[in-house]
């Protein structure tokens, strides 16, 4: 059995994480509360760019648009949204087993890294990466996300890019998130499933034209789509750490009940033994 002295150190040892384990569960839960209500509320408004695209690609030739159009040049993209910091449960890992699916089907695709995270994985697992982005502001922003959206439609109308896709988190709650693997390029005519009841029929009336709309509509879908990812990665990521701080916490509480309950035993032990010490050493003396 450890000695009093080891487990009054353990004890304490405890103590401090359960303080610190607590305090990082309610930074989390306050940026998790923030990002969960910027992603539930935009989540409409993506859908809604979506459907106006799917009832523009109806009105016009798809084809003809660069970002509707395939070709076999250039590499295969990932974009990879993991997080600069650690203690975040089972975030990054869920997602990396993803994105090692991903290279089994794309052995010679690249990638770009988001998060520090992501980068280390990537130098770890030998995957090229083509760009990186860490420390990017908290919350964030469109104007946040738009340097990466113009490297990835840049380099698909070069032909640098054959297609390009995204994986993120996805937020269900507070306690499920799964991994989402979204193509974003080529875009593909039934690019949504509309909201609108198909037995409604309504006639649009476009000015200018909806050739010159898509043309204006296509990027910023884009665009919009990737920075819905980032919302839903940035509430994954904060509910996924909010958990894993509480479960820490709790692991901490109990680990200190243990080492007190074995203080006690420790030191009722010692008592006893004195006690008996002196007991001896007095029966010892009236005899």
């Amino acid at each position: 059995m450890s000695s009093a002295r080891q487990v009054t150190s353990r004890i304490k040892t405890a103590k401090n994480i359960s303080k610190i384990t607590k305090a990082m569960e309610m930074v989390s839960a306050s940026k998790m509360r923030r990002a969960q209500a910027q992603v539930l509320q935009s989540r409409p408004y993506a859908r809604a760019v979506a459907d106006t695209l799917l009832t523009l690609a109806k009105e016009s030739n798809v084809s003809l648009h660069p970002l509707f159009a395939e070709h076999k040049e250039g590499d295969e993209l990932l974009i990879c949204l993991s997080t600069d910091r650690g203690l975040s449960g089972s975030f990054n890992p869920n997602l990396f087993r993803e994105l090692v699916q991903w290279r089994k089907k794309q052995p010679q695709g690249k990638i770009v890294a988001i998060g520090k995270k992501a980068v280390t994985f990537a130098q770890f697992a030998g995957i090229h990466i083509h760009a990186q982005f860490t420390a990017l502001p908290d919350p964030i922003s469109a104007a946040d996300t738009l340097p990466i959206a113009q490297l990835v439609l840049d380099g698909y109308l070069d032909k640098k890019f054959r297609t390009v896709a995204i994986l993120f988190m996805d937020f269900v709650n507070t306690l499920s998130q799964k991994p989402m693997l979204q193509q974003l390029l080529p875009l593909s005519a039934d690019i949504a499933e509309p909201t609108i009841s198909p037995a409604v029929k309504t006639e649009y009336l476009f000015e200018p034209s909806s050739s010159e709309i898509l043309d204006k509509l296509v990027p910023y879908y884009v665009e919009n789509a990737i920075f819905q990812a980032f919302l839903e990665s940035k509430a994954s990521e904060h509910s996924a750490r909010m958990v894993a701080m509480k479960n820490a916490s709790e692991n901490a509480q109990e680990l200190q009940e243990e080492l007190q309950l074995i203080y006690n035993k420790s030191r009722q032990a010692s008592i006893t033994s004195e006690l008996l010490d002196i007991t001896t050493a007095t029966l010892t003396l009236n005899t």
